[in-house]
C-alpha cells in the first residue's frame, strides 16, 4: 500500500452502523486492534476520503467531473451557474425529511480513534503524527457540520444505543468552533511538518493545519460580525478573537525557514496560475500544502476532468458578476459594459482576455486558446458552446477552463470516455492562507503586510501591487449591501479573483451575509453576437444584449429567504428521535 495517496482503505475494525442510534459492531476487533502505530496509520487513512476532490460531488449531481472546480455552482454562488438556479439561493428548498449531510458516521469513527489509540504500545515519536491527523480530522467534520448547520451537538465519545448523550441538544456554535480550534491547535503540535511527513504534501502537515485553522477562524469571526442580531449570530460572540487567531495561523506559516511555503512563480503571468490545478504532480510545489494524488492504475483512482474542461462543460458556467472583478493589467478597474455596448460576442472575449488580469484567460477560455494538443489533433476555442446541448452546453457565454492541460491524453476526449486521466486536486494551497490574513487584518482595523501577502499573488500574475482603489461600477458586481472601505473590497475582490472557481465563493458570501449580492437579481453572460451562431438558435438576453439564462425561471431574479437559507434544515425525522434537537430558523 503506498501511503502518498489518499487511498480508500477498508478498515475492517469499525463497521460503523448507519445511524448513531444503532449499536457499536466494533467491540470485537477493537480487542485486537491498536496495537502499532500502523494500526493508527491505517486507521487515519480512512479519514482522506474527506477532502473535495474530482470525485466527490457525484453523489449530489450524477455524472459530475469536475469537483471543486464547479462546486460553486453546484450549490449556489453569484459567480458560478448551472442550467437552472440553484436551490440554495433560489428559496426553493424544501425541510429535510431524513439523510442530507447531517450524517455523523466519521465523528463517531474518529472519537473511537480517541477513544482507542493510548492502547498503542510505542514510543510518542511514533505515533504522534497519527494523532495529530485525528485532531485535524476531527476538526475538519466538525466544521462542515458548523458551516452549513451553525449550532450542533458536540460528542467526544463513539456513544451506544442507550447513551444519553445521543439526547444531546445542541451546542451553541461558538462552543464548537473553539474546541474546532483547540483540535487544530493539537494537531499543529504533534502533525509533521511538510518536509518530514510521509508522502509530504500528498498527507496532512503541519503547513496544512495551520492554513485550516486560519479558513476556520476567518470563517467564524465574518459570520459573527456579519451575522450579529440576526438568528444567526450567537449572542455575546467576540469576533475578533477569531478574526486574531487567522492572523496569527498565517503569521506562524511565514516564520522564516520553519515551514516549506512559497508562491508558484516561474516568470511565466500567463501560465503560472492555471499550472497549479493541471499539473499531474504537485509534490514539489510548495505552494501546495495538501493535494490527491490520482493514479488510473488502480481501480477507480482516476476521473475524467480533462476531458470535461475541454470538449464538454458539465453544464457549469462562470457569470458577468465573476468576471467584472478581474482589474485591467495597468491595476485599475476596467469599464466592461463600456466595452461591452462597442465589442460582442467572441470578439469580446478576444479583448477582455488581452486587456485584464492574465488569471481571467486562466479561469475562461479565450477565442484562440488551444483546448487539446494530443493524439495528432490541435483544436482551438474559436466560441462558447451556446449552441450544444447536455453535458457540453454552456448557458452565459464565459466558459470555465481552469486546469485544463491540452496535452493530456484525455483532453477533448481523444480517447474515449472510458480512458480517464490523473490531473491533481488541489486541497490546500498557501495563497488562501494570505487571502486570510490580509482579511482578518482589515477586520481588525490593522493595515496587513501587502508585501508577504497579496503582493505575491499579483506578482505571480503580472500585476501591479495592491492599491485601494475606487471602482465606480462596483454596485454591478459587488453589492454587499452594506459600507464596506475602498481597501476590503479591493482585498475581497482579490479573493475572487485568485481563489475563482475553487469552491470559496459560496461560503464567502454566507460568512459576509452578503445575499445583497443576488438577491432579486439575475446571472449574466457575456454580450451575445446572433450572427456567431445558427439563426435557429434562441438566447435569451437582457435589455443590454447580455447573456440572461434564466430570464423566464426566475424573471424576478433569485428568491433567497434571507430569513431561512444562510443554514440547512434539521432534518425532521432526526428532531423526531432527538426532540432536544431546536430548528434552524425559518424551517
Amino acid at each position: 500500500m503506498k501511503i502518498n495517496k489518499f487511498i480508500v482503505v477498508a478498515v475492517s475494525l469499525a463497521a460503523c452502523a448507519k445511524n448513531l442510534d444503532q449499536p457499536p459492531q466494533d467491540q470485537i476487533s477493537n480487542l485486537q486492534y491498536w496495537k502499532t502505530a500502523q494500526d493508527l496509520e491505517t486507521y487515519t487513512l480512512q479519514f482522506y476520503t474527506v477532502f473535495p476532490t474530482f470525485r466527490n460531488l457525484v453523489n449530489i449531481v450524477p455524472n459530475f467531473f469536475i469537483g471543486n472546480i464547479g462546486s460553486d455552482a453546484v450549490y449556489g454562488s453569484d459567480h458560478q451557474v448551472m442550467a437552472a438556479p440553484a436551490t440554495q439561493l433560489n428559496g426553493t428548498g424544501t425541510a429535510a425529511i431524513s439523510g442530507g449531510n447531517w450524517n455523523w458516521i466519521n465523528i463517531r469513527s474518529i472519537n473511537i480513534f480517541f477513544e482507542n489509540y493510548q492502547k498503542v504500545n510505542d514510543v510518542p515519536a511514533s505515533i504522534d503524527h497519527y494523532v495529530g491527523e485525528a485532531h485535524f480530522f476531527k476538526a475538519w467534520l466538525y466544521f462542515e457540520k458548523v458551516r452549513l448547520f451553525g449550532d450542533v451537538p458536540w460528542y467526544t465519545n463513539s456513544m451506544a444505543i442507550d447513551d444519553p448523550a445521543l439526547y444531546n441538544p445542541r451546542t451553541k456554535r461558538t462552543e464548537v468552533v473553539d474546541s474546532i480550534l483547540w483540535h487544530l491547535d493539537k494537531a499543529i503540535e504533534k502533525l509533521k511538518p511538510r518536509k518530514d511527513a510521509a508522502g509530504t504534501n500528498n498527507r496532512l502537515s503541519t503547513e496544512a493545519a495551520l492554513i485550516f485553522k486560519s479558513r476556520v477562524a476567518l470563517f467564524e469571526g465574518s459570520w459573527q460580525k456579519y451575522h450579529a442580531g440576526t438568528p444567526f449570530g450567537t449572542a455575546g460572540a467576540n469576533p475578533n478573537k477569531y478574526f486574531q487567531a487567522a492572523v496569527d495561523a498565517v503569521t506562524e506559516l511565514q516564520t522564516p525557514g520553519k515551514y516549506t511555503v512559497g508562491i508558484t512563480n516561474t516568470g511565466k503571468p500567463a501560465s503560472d496560475y492555471n499550472s497549479l490545478f493541471s499539473s499531474k504532480d504537485l509534490s514539489a510545489n510548495a505552494e501546495i500544502a495538501l493535494w490527491c494524488k490520482f493514479d488510473k492504475t488502480q481501480s477507480t483512482f482516476s476521473h475524467n476532468f480533462q476531458t470535461f474542461i475541454t470538449m464538454r462543460t458539465n453544464q457549469v458556467s462562470s457569470t458577468y458578476q465573476l468576471v467584472q472583478n478581474y482589474l485591467a493589467k495597468t491595476g485599475l478597474p476596467y469599464d466592461y459594459s463600456s466595452v461591452a455596448s462597442a465589442v460582442k460576442g467572441s470578439a469580446f472575449l478576444t479583448k477582455i482576455g488581452t486587456d485584464c488580469d492574465p488569471r481571467l484567460s486562466q479561469v475562461i477560455w479565450i477565442p484562440g486558446q488551444t483546448m487539446w494538443d494530443n493524439s495528432g489533433v490541435t483544436a482551438l476555442f474559436t466560441k462558447p458552446f451556446l449552441d450544444k446541448t447536455g453535458a457540453s452546453k454552456n448557458n452565459t457565454g464565459f466558459q470555465l477552463n481552469k486546469g485544463v492541460d491540452p496535452r493530456d491524453p484525455t483532453a477533448g476526449g481523444a480517447q474515449g470516455f472510458s480512458t480517464t486521466c490523473e490531473t491533481g486536486a488541489v486541497i490546500f494551497r498557501y495563497a488562501e492562507a494570505l487571502l486570510n490574513y490580509a482579511e482578518a487584518n482589515l477586520e481588525l482595523g490593522q493595515v496587513p503586510d501587502y508585501t508577504k501577502s497579496i503582493n505575491l499573488l499579483r506578482n505571480r500574475a503580472g500585476m501591479p501591487n495592491f492599491s485601494v482603489i475606487t471602482d465606480a461600477n462596483r454596485l454591478n458586481y459587488a453589492d454587499w449591501g452594506y459600507s464596506v472601505t475602498d481597501e476590503l473590497n479591493e482585498v475581497r475582490r482579490e479573493r475572487a479573483v485568485e481563489l475563482a472557481c475553487e469552491g470559496f465563493r459560496y461560503d464567502d458570501w454566507r460568512r459576509w451575509r452578503a445575499h445583497n449580492l443576488f438577491l432579486n437579481k439575475r446571472p449574466l453572460g457575456f454580450p451575445y453576437l446572433a450572427s456567431e451562431y445558427a439563426a435557429s438558435l434562441v438566447i435569451p438576453t437582457n435589455a443590454a444584449g447580455f447573456v440572461d439564462p434564466f430570464m423566464a425561471i426566475i424573471p424576478g431574479g433569485y428568491n433567497f429567504i434571507v430569513g431561512r437559507d444562510y443554514l440547512e434544515s434539521i432534518p425532521i425525522n432526526e428532531r423526531t428521535l432527538n426532540p432536544n434537537l431546536a430548528q434552524n430558523p425559518g424551517w
